[in-house]
Order: structure tokens, then C-alpha cells, then sequence
């Protein structure tokens, strides 16, 4: 009986390895946030439209997502309240964007989204935090 664990099975066996869904309308930004998640062990579904992305989440219903408001063919604001649908009351939605306005600030509440960080913000920071949301904090 072979008792030592690959990595990726010390990660599933904690529960680790959930989807991610992630949606920037920068391809650069959405592989390295896709990078950082899996880096951190959990899969990642990189997106840089919004339709698209919400029609993986129907299907793959991942964990949580990180979604930047400006996309181009859909709000970030309409597809967190749609993903919100999708995804539960639970899920983590976290958006991440350059636009701080109050406009987006005061929306955010009404569109499901739980939390708000800044552009740039610090891959230890957002990896974090998505784990205190999704119970892994102790991984």
C-alpha cells in the first residue's frame, strides 16, 4: 500500500481542487490570474468574454470567480448577477477591476458580487481570500 500522495492528490484529498472561473477582458491578465489560482491548487477556467464564460458556469458550475467589469460583450455587473443565478448564494464572486467608481461600488451589492478588489491587487491577497471564502484556509 503506497502511502506518499502526489501533490495533486494532497491538494484534492483537502479539497482543493475546485474551478476557479475567471474573466478579463486582457488575455494576459486572464492566463496569470489563471496561473496564480492553479499555482495555488485549484483548477482555473480562463475567459475573456463574458458569454462564453457564463455558458462554462451552466455547464461545469465552478466554485467561485474572479470577473473584471469592462468585457466586451457583456458587463462584468449583468454577469455577475447571472453567474449569481448559476453559481448560489454562496459561491464567491469577486470582482476585479480598475474602475473603483461609486457608480460600480454601489452596484456591486445588487449584482451578487461579495467582494471588490482594486486592480492591481496582490496574487497572495486574492488566493487568500478565495480561500477563507471557500473554506481552505487552513490548506
Amino acid at each position: 500500500m503506497n502511502l506518499t500522495m502526489s501533490k495533486q492528490q494532497s491538494q484534492s484529498a483537502r479539497g482543493l481542487q475546485r474551478s476557479i472561473l475567471i474573466v478579463d477582458d486582457s488575455e494576459p491578465t486572464a492566463r496569470g490570474l489563471g496561473y496564480l489560482f492553479r499555482d495555488a491548487g485549484y483548477e482555473a477556467a480562463t475567459f475573456t468574454g463574458g458569454l462564453a464564460a457564463l455558458e462554462y458556469a451552466q455547464d461545469n458550475k465552478p466554485a467561485g470567480a474572479v470577473i473584471d467589469i469592462h468585457l466586451p460583450d457583456i458587463s462584468g455587473l449583468i454577469l455577475s448577477q447571472r453567474l449569481r443565478d448559476v453559481l448560489g448564494p454562496n459561491a464567491p464572486i469577486v470582482i476585479l477591476s480598475g474602475d473603483a467608481s461609486m457608480e460600480v461600488l454601489n452596484s456591486l451589492p445588487h449584482v451578487g458580487a461579495t467582494y471588490f478588489f482594486r486592480k492591481p491587487v496582490s496574487g497572495g491577497t486574492l488566493i487568500d481570500h478565495f480561500k477563507e471564502l471557500l473554506g481552505d484556509a487552513a490548506a
